[in-house]
């Protein structure tokens, strides 16, 4: 196989349940997640603790699934407590929802997009694909920086976390 021209996302109660269509046929992805800057993974020490941070994302697509803006909002520092971190986050996430739906309600549903990449504030947001040097049958596609893996077929909507 090789990089997906289309990613299939499907719609899923607790890890994908606000994508869809606007009304005018866009397509949207909004969560909240922890992530670390300059692609740390996790943190090592507390001073890197500290700069674990909870953000409010919305990604918009067009109709065909290319991506077309991104929007991350700071939520709160790791360090504030991560149910404070995630509370600032979540509300975040409802005034940009709000924004994002102006023109009219959206249609829940699973969506099909292209990879792409974008920084914002120091964080790589993104979906990303992956191959095994050793095993290149062995592939993936990364929506980062959720640290959520696609697996092939790319329109079955396989994830694992």
């Amino acid at each position: 196989m090789a990089a997906p021209d289309l990613l299939r996302i499907p719609l899923d109660e607790g890890r994908f349940e606000n994508i869809g269509r606007l009304p005018n046929g866009n397509q949207f992805m909004a969560y909240v997640t922890g992530a670390m800057p300059d692609g740390m993974k996790y943190p090592m020490n507390d001073e890197q603790a500290r700069l674990k941070r909870w953000l409010a994302v919305v990604h918009q697509f067009d109709a065909d699934g290319n991506h077309l803006v991104s929007e991350a909002r700071l939520g709160a520092f790791d360090i504030e407590g991560r149910d404070i971190a995630g509370q600032k986050a979540w509300a975040q996430l409802e005034d940009m929802y709000d924004r994002l739906t102006m023109d009219g309600e959206p249609v829940f549903c699973d969506i099909n997009v292209k990879l792409f990449s974008v920084e914002i504030d120091d964080v790589l947001h993104g979906l990303f694909y992956e191959q095994d040097e050793e095993e290149p049958e062995s592939e993936w596609v990364m929506l980062e920086p959720r640290d959520i893996m696609f697996h092939p077929e790319w329109d079955s909507g396989e994830y694992s976390t």
